[in-house]
């Protein structure tokens, strides 16, 4: 089995789209309700509650957050951090935000191979 990707639904599509079209900057393939990133889709299947409580992780990694997390402020000012970029505990350089939705997002730093 391989992981291909994971699919966001939202009550709220075209506004989780263009978060994740300017986080990713990536243009969507859209149809209908449904926004298609490279490993995220956005949809709204009609109905659709948002829950309150979310207790997923989308996890990504950057050569450079410092870079990322000033353009993500620059280009997303009400963009909702929740740790700024810093070492960890465990040793992982990362920030962690949260889409429009709640949603919990990581990024964390590349490491050159040795």
């Amino acid at each position: 089995m391989r992981f291909t990707g994971v699919c966001i639904e939202t009550d709220d599509a075209p506004r989780l789209a263009e978060f994740y079209r300017v986080l990713l900057q990536e243009e969507p393939f859209v149809e209908g309700s449904h926004y298609g990133f490279s490993k995220i889709a956005v949809y709204n299947p009609g109905n659709v509650k948002v829950p309150k409580d979310k207790n997923v992780w989308l996890s990504f990694s950057d050569a450079n957050i410092e870079a990322l997390y000033e353009r993500l402020l620059k280009e997303i000012p009400d963009i909702k951090i929740i740790s700024p970029p810093e070492r960890k505990p465990w040793g992982a350089y990362s920030f962690w935000f949260t889409d429009p939705d709640g949603n919990k997002i990581a990024v964390y730093q590349e490491v050159e191979e040795k």
